[in-house]
């Protein structure tokens, strides 16, 4: 018995030389920033947290997952719209979501004599937030940052991650050497060379 393996061939190149990183790339802002734009409005209107109380979700969900070369505000505010949108769905998550930030609060002030979100030392302000890394609150804010931005296809080209591609067969034909990042390597011939001396 004979076995083929049979890969997919690329495509016909259809954007002009266009590499499918790139494309993907510029394609998808257009969604990012529409979908950071309805979250900012959603954030900034929920009345599930007062304001300062909202400054601290927000600062809190930017310290867990640091990414600021790479997210913008308006990223993060989508996140934090979600988590208070969980919170009004819920009197429970909203009480302990409430109750959390004021115990980080009441902690910043034990430590540092003022608000979290005042707390300018990033190192400190996560050191704070370790002291609640296993409150229930957290974990819950934690876990909707992660999916928001990790399983987020909208901002996935942010990070230069281009989405499975098992389903298209593979990376080798689409996407695999288009990395601009990395110097080009010694060719087959130079290599070979190296290896006769």
């Amino acid at each position: 018995m004979t076995i083929q393996f049979h890969r997919l061939r690329p495509e016909k190149e259809t954007r002009a030389g266009m590499s499918r990183r790139m494309f993907l790339m510029t394609t998808t802002m257009a969604g990012i920033t529409t979908s950071a734009m309805l979250g900012n409005a959603s954030f900034a209107a929920s009345g599930a947290l007062d304001a300062p109380q909202k400054a601290s979700l927000l600062r809190m969900i930017q310290d867990i997952y640091p990414h600021p070369d790479v997210l913008q505000l308006s990223h993060y505010e989508a996140i934090a719209a979600t988590v208070l949108q969980n919170a009004e769905a819920n009197a429970e998550t909203a009480k302990a979501l409430t109750e959390g930030l004021a115990e980080i609060d009441k902690q910043s002030h034990a430590l540092f004599a003022t608000d979290y979100v005042d707390v300018t030392d990033p190192d400190a302000r996560e050191g704070l937030l370790r002291h609640f890394q296993h409150e229930g609150f957290f974990q819950s804010v934690r876990w909707t940052a992660y999916f928001g931005i990790y399983d987020n296809k909208d901002i996935w080209p942010l990070f230069g991650y281009e989405g499975s591609s098992a389903e298209y067969g593979g990376y080798i034909d689409r996407g695999f050497s288009d990395i601009t990042f990395v110097p080009e390597g010694p060719t087959l011939e130079q290599r070979i060379a190296q290896v006769q001396d």
